[in-house]
């Protein structure tokens, strides 16, 4: 739902705010299901995860960074980083619904 939310800010296309649209819908579908659930706080810190995250690959994407490895490097680090906090997030989720699975890295710095 959160990569969904950037997108519809930051592209902006009907299709992209349908898809956001129909994420928070289910997401109220999972707040009546699970009620002791803190979404927002969940939900708020997923989010700045993913922004964050954006935010880094950005530049790297749209080839901006081309000539600047290090720079490519201290951003790989960085989007490693946040991405141990999304799936200590994701386990977390997991655990408190006891749905989907334990997200486990081997051979991984991330984990």
């Amino acid at each position: 739902m959160c990569i969904a939310q950037l997108k519809a800010e930051r592209i902006g296309t009907p299709e992209t705010k349908k898809e956001f649209r129909e994420f928070w819908e289910g997401l109220f579908t999972h707040i009546l299901i699970y009620p002791n659930v803190n979404w927002w706080k969940l939900v708020s810190q997923l989010y700045d995860i993913h922004k964050n995250i954006w935010n880094l690959e950005a530049d790297i994407r749209q080839s901006k960074l081309d000539n600047d490895e290090m720079e490519v490097g201290r951003r790989a680090i960085q989007i490693r980083n946040w991405n141990k906090q999304r799936i200590v997030l994701k386990n977390e989720l997991n655990q408190l619904v006891g749905e989907g699975f334990q997200e486990v890295k081997k051979d991984h710095a991330s984990e």
